[in-house]
């Protein structure tokens, strides 16, 4: 991360007050008031870690990946008869946190601020799918996205998505 002296001095200024504002946190914001101020190169470099960027496609792909998942669940619900198929295994799990961060991040996002996909249970690790979900998620995509009506589902389309 480069940065003139007066930017770091404005970023090592804001984190001195977050720390103030925010007590519970206020030991992370010092430390990251220290980096920016003694310009750890090191240790600047998990600060760009935090301001990580995805592009459109990326978020639009997220997007269409829990749609599908409500489609999953609109369609479930749509059927007479459930039985050959287990409801837990349409649920939206999330993405890997030690691997998709930044797709768990926006998963988040989504849901806890801008108040979409809010009938997805999050479990008791929000969203954090702990493996990597991103491959298969595309390969449920891909059939999903061949699937003439998409919200209404037969049982047997719901198999093949979620079997991808």
């Amino acid at each position: 991360m480069e940065m003139t002296n007066a930017q770091r001095l404005i970023l090592s200024n804001q984190y001195k007050m977050m720390s103030m504002l925010d007590p519970d946190n206020a030991e992370r914001y010092r430390r990251q008031q220290t980096i920016i101020e003694r310009g750890y190169g090191l240790q600047m470099r998990e600060l760009d870690r935090e301001f990580g960027e995805l592009t459109e496609e990326t978020c639009r792909t997220i997007i269409n990946i829990m749609e599908m998942h409500h489609a999953l669940q609109v369609s479930w619900g749509n059927l007479k008869d459930t039985a050959a198929l287990e409801q837990r295994r349409l649920a939206f799990l999330g993405f890997d946190a030690a691997t998709e961060a930044r797709y768990l991040g926006y998963v988040r996002f989504m849901v806890n601020v801008e108040g979409r996909y809010t009938h997805f249970d999050s479990g008791t690790h929000g969203f954090n799918a702990q493996t990597p979900m991103w491959e298969k998620y595309q390969r449920m995509l891909t059939v999903w996205q061949t699937c003439p009506r998409q919200y209404h589902l037969s049982a047997n389309e719901i198999a093949q998505i979620i079997n991808a």
